[in-house]
């Protein structure tokens, strides 16, 4: 007995070739043969679809419905074959049992008002179709095309169409891997392109192979220590040539106390009382202790009795 994957990479490889026939036999017997699996019969009514037979398509999408509520695309299917057979009550019952499924709500408003523009209800659709793409931001195309589409029967202008954060952007169609000349022959490299501001040259981008090489900073190329780029590295060899200063260490504070003379200039005079002026110098005898001793006596620098 054939498996459900087997079935289904047969029918894989019909669709593939174009065998629409093929894969909807395959289809129909594996829908009978699983009848509780639903996979088989949403797959069957889509190839139905694609092959024009509506009728049949709803018929099986109908019966999918009832073997699994929940699949959100039987019910989607069923309401668009609706809409192709010109049912507009069954699809707007079928398009609002969507809604609690989880479609989307442009969506859902889209097929009920084209339900409401088969009965000639143009108003209700139009009612539909505003309310939602107002709700919407006013950013649904494929609403602001319905509201074109029905302008004119209930005589109301078109609102605005916020396109600013739904227009398309073709973000791949400038993408480097595409581009036919993996070298970059197409690019240009005269005065003012990308190429020329960043210095690149075509003989360093395209014509220079070993530029890859890991000897890309080597002076192999102009045999001065200069690059393909125009870096100069000539510095660099002379690299030997630099004197190291030694390093001048600060003497320490013991030995700058001790380098300090008193040249004997600094005289202060008093008055003396007995008359006459005389110096400190001659007051105060001639100390011959050390700077350290000096530190060790506070009293030191006072007067002898």
């Amino acid at each position: 007995m054939v498996s459900p994957d087997e079935i289904l990479a047969s029918v894989r490889d019909s669709l593939a070739a174009g065998d629409l026939d093929s894969a909807e036999q395959s289809l129909r017997e594996a829908s009978r043969t699983w009848k509780r699996e639903p996979e088989f019969a949403i797959r069957h009514a889509g190839v139905l679809v694609r092959l024009g037979k509506h009728g049949q398509a709803l018929k099986v999408y109908r019966k999918a419905m009832k073997r699994a509520p929940e699949r959100l695309d039987a019910c989607k299917g069923a309401a668009e074959c609706a809409i192709k057979l010109g049912n507009g009550k069954l699809a707007e019952k079928l398009y609002s049992r969507a809604t609690g499924l989880g479609m989307n709500l442009d969506e859902v408003a889209m097929g009920i008002s084209r339900s409401y523009i088969l009965r000639s209800q143009h108003n209700l659709a139009w009612d539909k179709a505003s309310l939602q793409f107002k709700a919407s931001g006013n950013k649904s195309k494929e609403l602001h095309i319905l509201l074109k589409e029905i302008s004119a029967q209930v005589g109301i202008s078109v609102p605005h169409l916020d396109d600013y954060d739904s227009a398309d952007i073709d973000l791949l169609s400038d993408v480097r891997r595409e581009t036919p000349d993996p070298r970059l022959n197409s690019n240009s490299f005269e005065a003012g392109s990308i190429e020329a501001m960043a210095g690149v040259d075509r003989t360093t981008l395209l014509d220079n192979v070993a530029i890859m090489d890991d000897e890309i900073l080597s002076d192999t190329s102009s045999g001065m220590g200069v690059t393909n780029l125009g870096i100069d590295l000539s510095a660099l060899e002379n690299t030997q040539d630099i004197v190291v200063q030694p390093k001048i260490e600060a003497p320490a504070p013991n030995q700058i106390e001790s380098d300090i003379v008193d040249d004997g200039d600094s005289i202060t005079s008093t008055d003396n009382p007995g008359g006459g002026i005389t110096s400190e110098l001659d007051s105060k005898p001639i100390s011959t202790k050390s700077s350290n001793d000096s530190r060790d006596d506070p009293f030191d620098d006072w007067p002898e009795v």
